[in-house]
């Protein structure tokens, strides 16, 4: 029985880095799957994991341009006025486009802060999906895990489900490689609560890794404050001048009478006090164990068993090797981006 340590987490890295090739190899001519998504959209700008594939040859993008303008005119001379009727309309005919090469010009157009838009794209991918596009399922899967919207999230594993058969289980490779990679714990948990509703049972082993996480965490902070008082003092010595005097001195026979030059100089003190004060912060953080309610939440939904928050429990019993949980068998991929095992 292999555990799954810090290596298996690592083969994801190999998996998650491949997959784009292979789905565009499996979908000629389409723009690659999506990169994983943030915690959703923000500005219509910025669409967070689904930026278009490099350009490709030159007929793969007349294509996606030729899409790309049908999809546009329909978003603008229907969606964007906010005539129920015309939105209704615009509905139909993009749901009508059955060419699986519109998912990218789809996304493109549709994947923004509008929550109407990305309801409808959620709905037109779900058909991609179920006509057999790997694209519209990489999407399909990021929305799943990324999108801001607890409802477009949820229709998103729903249409990955009908998207299955027995033949074809539900897509959920992008959605493991974020249970296995991402930092953002909201990602992961969201990845969990996924994959358990798809029953997807080879993520238990992943789910084990992550139910309890090492985090460092702000406990404190260093305050070191000093001040530095100097007491600068100086003289600034004019310009010597001189000035006559008249001298007398007495002596043998009388007095006598000179007149010298006498110098004078002007002397001034000076004396001042400058304060310098400086302080310092220096964080102080301390290494802890942290619990992830929606991991064990999964665990239970995908096992029927509930070891809490002990790790090593959880492994004590995948090493019975439980029937109804698969045993790990890392994908390995070729350096074309292919499973292992899969024709050229």
């Amino acid at each position: 029985m292999v555990r799954p340590t810090a290596s298996i987490l690592g083969l994801f890295v190999l998996a998650f880095a491949a997959w784009p090739a292979w789905a565009e190899e499996a979908n000629p001519g389409a723009p690659a799957p999506p990169a994983p998504l943030g915690l959703g959209p923000g500005v219509a700008s910025a669409k967070p994991g689904f930026a278009r594939a490099e350009p490709g040859p030159a007929a793969a993008e007349a294509t996606f341009h030729e899409r790309l303008k049908e999809v546009r005119l329909i978003e603008i001379r229907n969606l964007r006025g906010g005539d129920p009727k015309a939105f209704r309309e615009g509905r139909e005919k993009i749901l009508a486009i059955e060419d699986s090469s519109a998912v990218g010009p789809l996304v493109h157009v549709l994947y923004g802060p509008n929550e109407r838009y990305r309801a409808l794209l959620v709905e037109a991918l779900g058909r991609h999906a179920r006509r057999g596009s790997a694209v519209a399922r990489a999407y399909l899967q990021e929305i799943a895990v990324g999108d801001s919207s607890a409802g477009h999230r949820r229709r998103a594993v729903e249409s990955l489900r009908e998207a299955s058969s027995s033949n074809a289980p539900p897509a959920t490779e992008r959605m493991l490689a974020h249970l296995a990679l991402d930092e953002v714990a909201v990602l992961r948990d969201r990845a969990a609560s996924a994959l358990a509703a798809l029953d997807e049972k080879r993520a238990v082993w992943l789910l084990v890794e992550r139910l309890v996480t090492p985090e460092y965490k702000l406990v404190a902070a260093e305050v070191t404050s000093y001040s530095m008082m100097l007491d600068i003092r100086a003289q600034v010595v004019g310009v010597p001048v001189f000035r006559r005097a008249q001298i007398q001195a007495a002596g043998p026979g009388g007095v006598a009478t000179a007149t010298i030059d006498l110098p004078q100089v002007d002397i001034v003190d000076f004396a001042t006090t400058v304060a310098m004060t400086e302080r310092h912060v220096g964080p102080d953080y301390e290494r802890v164990e942290v619990r992830h309610p929606e991991i064990l939440k999964a665990l239970k939904q995908l096992t029927g068993k509930d070891f809490g928050y002990a790790p090593t429990a959880w492994r004590r019993w995948l090493e019975t090797r439980p029937e109804e949980i698969p045993a790990w068998e890392p994908i390995h991929f070729r350096a074309d981006g292919k499973p292992v095992g899969e024709e050229k």
